[in-house]
């Protein structure tokens, strides 16, 4: 009896390793094959595939006529309600300086923005994302001139959001970032 029990043990210790052998492959197989179809991946699919994972629609993008691309406000909201990225503010500097041969006021506006965003189920499932938003004079044009803060701050958040989802990296910019 004693001979047959280990006989079986040995069976199934056996069984076990090639199972185990057999799962080691495998998974190896399958972190080969994600690594190519990761390598093979256009810069238009993945920016397709990115539009795809952030909701975004065709009149979420505006295509310039000077051969970019820019992100609408609206596509921005979209991206933040979709993947529930949360934004918080923080002003940097806020100042108005007036030259005193010219006379002229000039508005400088910094906004520090941070964004977060879960990318999974974990703990520490989390991405985040700090970047800033500036207004000034010379990079504000018509009606936008009377709202530096909101201005810096619209900014800074279409870089966040951009960045935590991966649309900055392929050179997607957001609409408040244009200049006209």
């Amino acid at each position: 009896m004693g001979r047959m029990k280990e006989e079986f043990m040995k069976t199934q210790m056996q069984e076990q390793q090639q199972e185990q052998l057999i799962t080691n492959q495998n998974n190896l197989k399958m972190k080969k094959v994600e690594e190519a179809t990761m390598a093979k991946e256009t810069r238009k699919e993945k920016l397709r595939r990115l539009f795809i994972e952030n909701g975004l629609a065709e009149e979420d993008v505006h295509k310039d006529p000077r051969g970019f691309a820019f992100i609408k406000r609206e596509g921005i909201d979209k991206i933040v309600a979709k993947q529930n990225i949360q934004v918080a503010y923080e002003p940097i500097k806020m100042e108005r300086e007036k030259n005193p041969e010219t006379g002229e006021v000039t508005v400088w506006v910094v906004q520090r923005v941070t964004a977060s965003m879960r990318t999974g189920t974990g703990e520490h499932d989390v991405r985040n994302v700090m970047t800033f938003g500036e207004a000034s004079d010379d990079n504000l044009v018509g009606g936008a001139k009377k709202f530096p803060v909101a201005m810096a701050e619209k900014r800074g958040m279409s870089r966040a959001v951009l960045k935590i989802c991966g649309l900055y990296a392929e050179g997607i910019k957001g609409q408040d970032e244009m200049d006209n």
